[in-house]
């Protein structure tokens, strides 16, 4: 019987850990061939990432480059600035993500 609620309460844990995962927010960002970015805010669990603020921060002296918004789709598209920098969204104060420069490809 022990060994039964062992098991039981083994998947229990498993199961709440990853709904705690299940709506985490990520940052996608890959280079294009005409020197832009583009980003896009989603969800572990599939939701778009819309009309959540995007800033462009440089990494040398931490000042904001470039400050947008998501689309519907939760992309931000931007042009390649000159020096190396983090890209940083935020969907509320405790939901906040970035992605280094030298990260994206």
């Amino acid at each position: 019987m022990s060994r039964i609620f062992g098991l039981l309460a083994g998947m229990t844990a498993l199961t709440l850990a990853g709904a705690a995962d299940a709506h985490t927010l990520q940052l996608q960002c890959h280079k294009t061939a005409t020197d832009q970015v583009v980003c896009r805010a989603l969800f572990t669990d599939g939701e778009v990432g819309r009309a959540m603020t995007i800033q462009l921060i440089n990494e040398e002296n931490e000042q904001v480059i470039a400050t947008g918004k998501t689309d519907v789709e939760g992309k931000y598209t931007f042009r390649v600035p000159g020096q190396v920098y983090s890209v940083v969204v935020q969907a509320s104060k405790a939901e906040v993500t970035s992605l280094s420069s030298e990260d994206i490809w």
